[in-house]
């Protein structure tokens, strides 16, 4: 018996249907930890306990979202739910990221498109230690997703993160943080100029890091960042794809090193990590802000300085700039100038 395409359809939607009645949204995920339990049992069996009782505290969704979202997985395998948990007897929106394993290489040092570290570099493994995770732990997440470690770190200090709910194996729990920025390429221009100087600001924060570390980004993508309307305030939800420099801040002190990032030629960001593991403050946050600020936020600025300084910025020619990071900060004080005239008029 052959089934035409609609009928196949309709079969898979009633089995869909069919499973949902019997698999709670609970379930679902504590299928998937239990999966990434078989996969590295001395990675995770400390998460148990805290992530079996997150896992009650998810509200179960509608049947229809539940379906359109296993639908949607049949031709999209990113892994993301938009869920709703219990906390202080109200539901609170958040999101499940679930990280698939992929081919990996076993060198952080050369590690395209996932997380990278300097080639002598050891004492962000050891800080990780001290934070209380264990090194199978430690070495899982480093060499898969970052991600479930790092955001719960700069959460803790302040950083424009998600806050970190919960850490199950492969799947990180995070507070909702509102549409990615793509969704406002066309907002109003007081907006988009105070998201640009939140921008700006943030690759400052990357740039300075924390606790001896800088983040290098090497994607910067509207569809990395987020703006919480709630709080007005943009939001950094992917790390994943990142270099991690441990800076020496004694040699700084005494030589004051700061490096300009200079592109290499045809389309996107591209880099040699080399470059960043050279001990000097590389303005490569910069470089990448100003041209996502120029190219997709803001191209239809109608303010001449601004969008000067914004190619300036980019371009950064050896006969105007030295380094970009003084542009960024002079950047920051024209957008507050300017949005505060907006708000007078």
């Amino acid at each position: 018996m052959h089934l035409l395409y609609g009928q196949l359809k309709v079969v898979l939607v009633l089995a869909l249907l069919q499973e949902l009645d019997v698999r709670t949204q609970k379930d679902i995920f504590r299928k998937h930890f239990n999966m990434d339990l078989l996969e590295c049992p001395q990675c995770f069996l400390g998460q148990r306990e805290q992530c079996e009782k997150f896992f009650e505290t998810i509200e179960e969704p509608a049947k229809f979202d539940r379906l359109w979202k296993d639908l949607t997985l049949l031709v999209d395998r990113r892994e993301i739910y938009w869920l709703e948990f219990k906390e202080n007897h109200q539901n609170v929106k958040c999101l499940a990221k679930r990280k698939r394993t992929r081919e990996i290489s076993k060198d952080l040092h050369f590690n395209p498109g996932g997380f990278q570290m300097c080639r002598d570099s050891t004492r962000f493994l050891a800080y990780l230690k001290e934070r209380g995770h264990l090194p199978a732990t430690i070495s899982y997440y480093t060499h898969h997703s970052i991600s479930p470690l790092l955001m719960q770190e700069l959460w803790l200090m302040a950083f424009p993160v998600p806050r970190s709910l919960a850490v199950c194996g492969s799947t990180l729990f995070q507070a909702y943080a509102g549409s990615t920025l793509s969704n406002y390429l066309k907002a109003p221009i007081d907006l988009r100029l105070d998201m640009a100087k939140q921008l700006l600001e943030l690759a400052l924060k990357l740039s300075t890091g924390f606790k001896g570390f800088r983040i290098y980004l090497t994607d910067f993508t509207t569809d990395n960042f987020a703006y919480n309307e709630a709080t007005s305030t943009v939001v950094l939800i992917d790390i994943d794809t990142m270099v991690l420099v441990e800076s020496n801040n004694e040699a700084e002190g005494e030589s004051q090193l700061s490096k300009k990032y200079t592109p290499f030629p045809g389309e996107g960001f591209t880099y040699d990590v080399n470059a960043f593991c050279l001990n000097q403050d590389l303005d490569a946050n910069i470089y990448q802000m100003c041209l996502l600020l120029r190219d997709q936020l803001l191209p239809d600025v109608k303010n001449l300085r601004l969008k000067q300084m914004l190619n300036d910025c980019v371009q950064c020619e050896d006969d105007k700039c030295d380094i970009r990071f003084k542009y960024a900060n002079n950047l920051i004080d024209l957008l507050f100038e300017i949005n505060n005239k907006i708000e007078i008029l």
